[in-house]
């Protein structure tokens, strides 16, 4: 009995220090006091497995008491927590919702955050923490006057499995801020196609002015225009060969009034004429003839052709109106001592020049005759 009843001392004291030793601290808000009257939970992050694109939503709770009836007062700085200013790389903040609620004495906000992953590589990031804001005044005291207090809030896993997605359009803001260019777009756009057509209206403009615009000529090209245009005026338009015809024979007709014997006058006025109706009528009849050629010429003319009945009348007109040149130059009209039978030999010729005789003989050569 002794034995155990020293063993049981022994436990007893032992247990004695260590009970002295479990005593409650004095001050037993000392940690919460450490912490502040504004408390931050960080819930679960949704979804946690992600694609390009996809929408992250972060809620956060922040609680903190009325201290109306202490004479101060909590004052969230909800201006230095938008989500486009948040440190939190590599995501980007694109919403933010407030759910405020009060239970009691306690003010309940639920900042619901929406974040998007902006880096390309596939792997699972971790949503970086930061601050919320807050002040605690006095009832009456100015808000420059309250210094400016901080609590974190937690972090997040997040899985990055993919770049396709859903979106047709994705509209993701890059790291680094470089401003919006969609007015500048629009305006060097506008240039653009006010610019481009341009060059062709002036190119046009240019060649209606340049076709418009009279060729200017020197004095010398414009004299010897107009004296050409004046030589070309009095050059007598050539007859048609019915016309011709026609003068020949009013032409012949004088030649047959013509009495024998008449003078030298009369007899080279009627020569004549019938060598300026012989020319007008073989340049009608003949159209290789040059309108330069002599009359000795295109007698050579017509003795080059093919013989046949044509070339033989031919012949007969050219002949005298040879003879009646030659005169006239030198002066002595060629004698005829009986008018009328020259004007029958001459009628008889062109007769044979007709274009139904020439059909004529042209279908009696064909079948022999």
């Amino acid at each position: 009995m002794t034995r155990i009843h020293v063993t049981v001392l022994s436990v007893l004291l032992h247990l004695l220090p260590a009970t002295g030793g479990a005593q409650p601290p004095e001050n037993p808000d000392t940690d919460d006091a450490a912490i502040g009257p504004v408390r931050v939970e960080t819930l679960e992050l949704e979804p946690t497995v992600v694609k390009t694109g996809d929408l992250i939503l972060q809620r956060y709770r922040v609680r903190f008491p009325d201290l109306i009836a202490e004479g101060q007062e909590i004052i969230i700085l909800e201006d230095r927590m938008a989500y486009e200013t948040l440190p939190v790389h590599p995501f980007e903040g694109v919403s933010l919702e407030i759910e405020k609620d009060r239970i009691d004495d306690e003010h309940i906000w639920d900042f619901v955050y929406g974040f998007r992953l902006v880096d390309p590589t596939k792997m699972t990031y971790i949503l970086p923490n930061f601050s919320f804001y807050y002040l605690i005044r006095d009832l009456g005291e100015d808000l420059e006057d309250a210094e400016v207090q901080q609590v974190d809030g937690g972090q997040g896993l997040v899985r990055y499995v993919t770049t396709v997605t859903d979106e047709p359009v994705l509209d993701i803001r890059d790291t680094i801020e470089l401003g919006s260019f969609a007015g500048r777009s629009v305006f060097f756009r506008t240039m653009t196609w006010t610019v481009a057509p341009l060059p062709m209206f002036v190119w046009l403009v240019m060649l209606v002015r340049l076709a418009r615009k009279p060729k200017m000529v020197s004095l010398e090209k414009a004299a010897e225009e107009e004296e050409l245009a004046r030589i070309e005026a009095q050059i007598p338009i050539s007859p048609s060969i019915w016309e011709a015809r026609r003068y020949v024979r009013r032409e012949l007709r004088m030649l047959e009034d013509l009495a024998p014997g008449a003078s030298s006058e009369s007899l080279g006025a009627v020569q004549r004429g019938l060598v300026v109706a012989f020319r007008d009528y073989l340049r009608a009849e003949l159209p290789d003839v040059h309108p330069g050629d002599t009359a000795r010429d295109i007698q050579r003319h017509v003795e080059g052709g093919a013989d046949g009945p044509r070339k033989d009348a031919l012949l007969v007109v050219t002949s005298r109106m040879v003879a009646y040149q030659r005169g006239l130059e030198y002066g002595e009209p060629v004698p005829i001592d009986s008018p009328g039978d020259e004007a029958q030999s001459l009628g008889e010729a062109l007769s044979r020049l007709r274009p139904h005789v020439q059909l004529f003989n042209r279908m009696m050569a064909l079948v022999g005759r």
